[in-house]
């Protein structure tokens, strides 16, 4: 068991490690962790979480059939038994890769650092990780039962074939700029994707059966060849910004397909089709340009029966199902 303690030399964790309070990684040293390895943290004293804090480097590395598996030290699993790993001020070459972390207050918190993530798993947290002023590469994985999945903020961030299923809130941006690719974001339970005043790509993702699907506010970038389907109210709300729309399949949503107020944005090479209530809504003043979108084969004056609010100019639309479009695939299961 090791009890408060501060690395400051290289050391390498292997088998089972017991944590009481903390442990740090000295600026100096760096932290390795073998495959199969289960550190469990334990608190020191009423009221403090144990947590792992890494002013150096840490190389965790496991594999598919031997993850490094940290956590708190009960069972089950609770969001909050600990408080989680912490780098702060860290450039250095962090790595995780085949891990598993659950049950902490936040699973990985960075603050002006830099880490490359894979096929990392975080499960039952209050937020999977969060990033301040850092970047940072996810590649697999994902997050699932946690409250927040990701935070970002004021930070630079490469998302691909991640899943994020069974959150509140599954990716939430502020001031950062997001790229996502391949992710699958399923049965969210308040909104897959938020961003505000954020530069985002992404493409090629599946955002379904969540409360919202994706929101963007104060926001420039591109939203291309994505599967928004099958959310129980918004499919893309979209306000204040200025986002190339195109090539999405925005189908089945519980209320209203795409909803926009203000901004520059335009929607063109889009399936629409079956949202519940319209398939675009304008809750904004201005005029919003919606041409060349596929409406499911429908006659084109009835095409202006599923717009609501503001002027949507959706004349003249394409004659059959965009090809640039992901085709149809049934909804993944939540893991």
């Amino acid at each position: 068991m090791l009890r408060n303690v501060v690395l400051t030399e290289d050391v390498t964790w292997r088998g089972e490690i017991l944590v009481e309070g903390d442990a740090t990684v000295a600026p100096q040293a760096t932290l390795t962790i073998e495959p199969g390895t289960y550190i469990r943290f334990r608190s020191a004293g009423e009221g403090q979480k144990s947590a792992l804090l890494v002013q150096g480097r840490i190389s965790a590395i496991g594999t598919a059939d031997r993850p490094v598996v940290i956590s708190g030290d009960f069972t089950p699993f609770l969001a909050g038994d600990w408080q989680g790993i912490v780098l702060l001020a860290t450039e250095k070459n962090n790595l995780l890769e085949h891990c598993r972390i659950q049950g902490a207050e936040i699973g990985l918190e960075a603050s002006f650092s830099r880490i490359v993530i894979r096929n990392v798993d975080f499960a039952t947290c209050r937020t999977g990780a969060s990033f301040h002023d850092s970047l940072v590469t996810i590649t697999g994985g994902g997050a699932r039962d946690c409250v927040a999945g990701v935070r970002l903020s004021d930070s630079e961030a490469d998302i691909r074939e991640a899943n994020f299923s069974a959150n509140g809130n599954a990716i939430i941006a502020v001031a950062s700029s997001l790229a996502m690719e391949g992710a699958t974001l399923f049965g969210n339970e308040q909104t897959a994707l938020s961003a505000e005043k954020s530069r985002v790509r992404v493409r090629g993702s599946s955002f379904s059966v969540n409360g919202n699907g994706l929101k963007f506010n104060g926001c420039e970038g591109s939203v291309i060849a994505n599967r928004i389907l099958n959310n129980r109210a918004f499919g893309l709300e979209v306000a204040s910004s200025r986002l190339k729309i195109s090539s999405n399949d925005i189908s089945g949503n519980g209320k209203v397909g795409l909803r926009v107020e203000g901004g520059r944005s335009m929607a063109w090479g889009n399936v629409f089709s079956g949202n519940t209530g319209y398939d675009i809504q304008n809750s904004g003043t201005e005029e919003f340009t919606a041409i060349g979108n596929w409406w499911g084969g429908i006659p084109d004056t009835d095409i202006l029966s599923r717009i609501f609010g503001g002027s949507v100019r959706v004349l003249p639309p394409l004659r059959e199902r965009p090809a640039a479009v992901p085709p149809v695939q049934p909804s993944p299961a939540v893991r």
